[in-house]
């Protein structure tokens, strides 16, 4: 039984922390947080020229920040206006629909941060096994074999627990060094940008590309590419969840994303544009981009034979059909600089080694801003009275909810021992299903608290339907292409961690919560300083 005593002294605890909480995020490190939530450069986009086409990777790069990444903001926006308070999300969609609603929210998005996260220092383990193969293929330590698969999840862990050390000190530090991170990153990006447009204009013909890969349907190019891009442009709201740690977020949050979204557009369009008119995807070459083996061991020649392609063109090409993955970014700026120069030059080489290191760089800013909104998110829970309360301890000199931190640090070294990309279909399929309740949340609380000030969605009625519509269909369509190809099993990890979290939300309400008021999102203290 809990004594008068102890609710009280909770919540005294709770709010006397809350206050430590240091706001300093302003436009620069805030853009750059956001920027490697939603983007962190061109990595990742080969995926949808390969799987999808050249022609429709291109129109869903284009498109898909019309109907879906813009509406997104502007229902950000609005809500961030009404509750720009710690837990973002989490108090947007419990505000509207209850708690229950509220804390599946921030479960989902939590549970979909590890499986998000946790990708992005094994991929910078395995480019940086570019420059040292031991990383790869293992090393000898004193007489004693060291795996591979271990090194790279020992590579891994260490940049979880160095940038997570980082995001103690400081999340004004932290989004600093994403800005510099994204300058360092797009540096290379645009050298092989400028070369593949001179290669295009020298050639002085345009490569007849396809729309779609030979003999794919549309549903079926539509069902991995839709996913694809959607990951590759989203996460928009993620950053809110720092809510107490943004100076003027009522101003600076939207001013951050609209200049991320420009930067997004660009960081995509160019250099696939550039890849594939430059040299990277004439020939066929484009169906190597982004492909990955079936099983361990079988490599990208098993692929590319079923797509029709003949191992003497594929030879052509320079692609190793033993590979377990195909083209990127590095190898089509390579192609790209070797067309210009010549393969035997030293472009090729040196451009490849500069966008392999940029590509690392990359994967440590997306793993930094990716893993500061996942971090927020026990936090705001513990505050509310949904999680532990030892969760909400702020670092007194920093200013950061070190335990959140180090606890989902935690997190992220274990699921890295089994970081696979294809759980990226869990991950976008739990945080799709937040968005959905997102934009309910907007317009339940138009309706029901139309007295809170708020920077409504332009048009009133009218473009509330329309800012709404454009993200559902996609969402839906999505969720209903993924089923009808790979059937509902695709998606039994991310139902199975909803239904977790639903056990949960009793007992958390039972013993934890009982004592602990309520937060207060709409009036944080010192979001207009």
């Amino acid at each position: 039984m809990i004594t008068q005593s102890g609710p009280k002294t909770a919540a005294a605890e709770i709010s006397t922390e809350r206050r430590r909480l240091k706001r300093e995020l302003t436009l620069l490190p805030l853009f750059g947080l956001i920027y490697f939530t939603v983007s962190g450069g061109s990595f990742g986009i080969e995926a949808l020229v390969g799987w999808s086409g050249p022609g429709l990777a291109l129109l869903l790069i284009v498109i898909t920040p019309l109907i879906f990444s813009l509406p997104n903001m502007l229902m950000v926006r609005e809500l961030n206006s009404m509750m720009p308070a710690e837990g973002g999300y989490y108090h947007w969609v419990k505000q509207a629909f209850g708690p229950f609603s509220g804390f599946m929210a921030g479960w989902m998005n939590w549970i979909m941060s590890f499986v998000d996260v946790a990708i992005y220092p094994v991929l910078a383990a395995y480019y940086l096994g570019y420059f040292f193969p031991g990383i790869r293929n293992g090393i000898t330590l004193g007489g004693m074999e060291l795996s591979g698969g271990f090194m790279s999840f020992l590579v891994a862990a260490i940049i979880i627990w160095a940038m997570s050390a980082l995001q103690v000190r400081g999340a004004r530090l932290a989004g600093l060094t994403t800005s510099w991170l994204g300058v360092l990153v797009m540096a290379p990006l645009v050298v092989m940008t400028v070369l593949g447009i001179i290669v295009w204009i020298q050639s002085g013909t345009t490569a007849s590309l396809p729309f779609l890969p030979e003999g794919e349907t549309l549903g079926g190019a539509l069902s991995v590419g839709l996913f694809v891009v959607m990951w590759n442009y989203m996460g928009w709201e993620l950053p809110a969840a720092a809510g107490d740690e943004i100076v003027n977020p009522r101003k600076t949050y939207p001013r951050a994303m609209l200049l991320v979204l420009i930067a997004a557009v660009a960081t995509y369009a160019l250099p696939a544009l550039a890849g594939l008119y430059g040299g990277g995807g004439e020939d066929g070459r484009y169906q190597a981009w982004g492909i990955e083996e079936y099983g361990d061991g079988e490599g990208i020649g098993v692929v590319l034979e079923e797509y029709g392609v003949a191992p003497e063109q594929y030879d052509s090409w320079g692609v190793d059909p033993t590979s377990a993955v195909g083209w990127e970014f590095p190898d089509i700026g390579h192609a790209i600089a070797a067309k210009l120069t010549g393969p035997d030059s030293a472009l090729p080489r040196v451009l490849g080694g500069f966008l392999t290191i940029a590509a690392v760089l990359s994967m440590i800013g997306l793993f930094i801003g990716n893993s500061l909104g996942g971090s927020r998110i026990p936090f705001a829970l513990a505050e509310d009275g949904m999680m532990p309360k030892w969760l909400v301890r702020v670092h007194p000199r920093y200013g950061t909810p070190w335990v959140a931190i180090l606890l989902c640090a935690f997190a992220f070294t274990l699921f890295s021992l089994q970081a696979f990309a294809f759980l990226v279909v869990v991950d976008v399929f739990l945080q799709t299903l937040v968005i959905l309740a997102e934009f309910g949340a907007m317009w339940k609380l138009r309706i029901t608290r139309p007295d809170l000030p708020r920077q409504k969605v332009p048009g009133g009625w009218l473009g509330m339907v329309l800012v709404t519509l454009g993200p559902t269909v996609i969402i839906l369509l999505a969720i209903y292409s993924q089923i009808q190809e790979e059937g509902l099993s695709s998606l039994w990890l991310a139902l199975a961690s909803m239904a977790v979290g639903a056990l949960l939300y009793i007992p958390i309400r039972r013993t934890i919560k009982p004592g602990i008021p309520d937060v207060d999102p709409y009036n944080p203290e010192g979001a207009e300083a």
